[in-house]
């Protein structure tokens, strides 16, 4: 009986402890205060859920295995394009093409990154991998470019000759 009772209480408070996954926003204003007050980038998916081929594959959209882990590092917004408010937010994304996937930034002031056009799955996970701290990624470059406006970091060459071509170009 003690035994019994003790299995319950594991398995209740296992359920209590469980994460409760961020549930997808269709809102968009309420999904980017959301992001503003909790500190995650926002995931923005506008799409046509009637027509495959402008519709997200369904599995993307669910937290399981390693996206669960990724998805859960965001605040989610699925936006249905086909509707008056789905067409007001696209045109505010500039989207002309469906699916269209956005990243905003955790302060909710800047757009990391936009995609059109359905992803397959490595690049929907990398993707999400990518901007999961909702900042910009910083690459590394190994040239040396003066007027660069990239927001890459460069490490100048010490090359003289690399120097001269980078200066010449």
């Amino acid at each position: 009986m003690v035994s019994i009772l003790a299995t319950a209480l594991v398995v209740v408070s296992s359920i209590a402890a469980a994460p409760n996954p961020t549930p997808w926003q269709a809102d968009y204003g309420k999904a980017l205060a959301a992001t503003r007050s909790n500190d995650l980038p926002l995931l923005v998916v506008l799409d046509v859920p009637s027509d495959p081929e402008s519709a997200v594959k369904s599995d993307q959209l669910e937290a399981k295995g390693e996206q669960s882990e990724l998805l859960g590092a965001y605040q989610r917004c699925r936006i249905d394009a086909s509707t008056a408010y789905g067409k007001k937010v696209a045109e505010v994304f500039g989207a002309k093409e469906f699916p269209f996937t956005a990243i905003i930034d955790k302060t909710g002031s800047v757009v990391l990154c936009k995609k059109t056009g359905q992803l397959d799955d490595s690049q929907w996970l990398e993707t999400l991998a990518t901007y999961q701290k909702g900042e910009k990624p910083t690459r590394y470059t190994s040239f040396y470019r003066a007027d660069s406006t990239s927001p890459d970091i460069v490490s100048p060459s010490y090359c003289p000759s690399c120097q001269l071509k980078a200066q010449n170009n």
